[in-house]
């Protein structure tokens, strides 16, 4: 398993259902790049070199290309995580981030909000790409637009989401945002911090939503709206598609699976302030 770095409790999830599938016949490998995009090509080479039954590989920003070249040399079956990667022996699970994200503005623009930020998170990746799309979409459908200012990029942890959040709570008054969405619930948790820090409320003044629902997102203060990723039933399904593919089985007939994503609506969104509307 190629993972994009252990510590992010999403992937912790997808690694601890794709070991518990496999625990009766494979032991699983796995190579954290930790977010280190030249580490994460050393590891993918070294994969392709290896006696490996097969790959599951979780968010990575390794070309297309470079993955249907290295199934094709070695013929080893790759399950490929929230990417779209078209050659019949890669199979995708995919959350439908652009969904996602078009349902969560969706969600603050029935409370009434049109001052609507993104705190996004890398940009090269499909998924944030989706997730970005999503959010430009809603806004646009609503007769509003994700203005440059309102979509600071950093980092996407909890220590980027305060970043983000006080670059925008550093706008005058007027010219904030009144919500926010997250690329995840790890830049959300850090955004609920930074507005706690410069003495405004989460609902009252400004609306917070994030993507993942992590465990913690339920026990943040206040408990977080998010978009629900099914993390350890996707782990446990990359490894079962991978088991029946080393069987010599197919995947999907249209390449890919497509997992739910819930909008979870907790205490973290609210209707926008009185005299917000512009």
């Amino acid at each position: 398993m190629l993972i994009p770095e252990i510590l992010n409790p999403v992937v912790a999830e997808i690694v601890r259902g794709g070991q518990d599938e496999s625990a009766d016949e494979y032991v699983p490998l796995l190579f954290d790049i930790a977010e280190d995009a030249q580490r994460e090509h050393q590891y993918f080479r070294l994969l392709t070199t290896l006696p490996i039954c097969g790959i599951i590989v979780c968010g990575s920003r390794i070309a297309a290309e470079e993955l249907v070249a290295a199934v094709e040399k070695q013929k080893t079956p790759i399950v490929v995580l929230n990417r779209s990667v078209r050659h019949p022996n890669v199979s995708c699970l995919i959350v439908d981030f652009e969904s996602a994200t078009y349902r969560a503005v969706g969600h603050l623009l029935n409370l009434n909000h049109t001052r609507i930020a993104y705190l996004a998170g890398p940009t090269q990746s499909d998924a944030s790409q989706a997730r970005q799309r999503g959010v430009e979409a809603a806004l646009r459908d609503a007769g509003l637009a994700l203005r440059p200012e309102w979509r600071p990029i950093s980092f996407p942890n909890v220590d980027g989401g305060f970043q983000s959040m006080s670059a925008l709570l550093a706008l005058p008054a007027n010219e904030r945002p009144t919500a926010v969405v997250a690329y995840n619930d790890l830049m959300a948790l850090g955004a609920l911090h930074a507005i706690r820090a410069h003495r405004l409320r989460v609902p009252e003044d400004i609306s917070v939503i994030g993507v993942d629902d992590i465990a913690m997102a339920a026990h943040s203060n206040p408990p977080l709206t998010t978009i629900a990723q099914p993390k350890y039933r996707m782990g446990r399904l990359a490894m079962q598609t991978l088991r029946r593919m080393i069987g010599g089985q197919p995947p999907p007939e249209e390449g890919y699976t497509l997992m739910e994503s819930p909008l979870i609506v907790r205490e973290s969104t609210a209707h926008a302030p009185n005299g917000s509307h512009r």
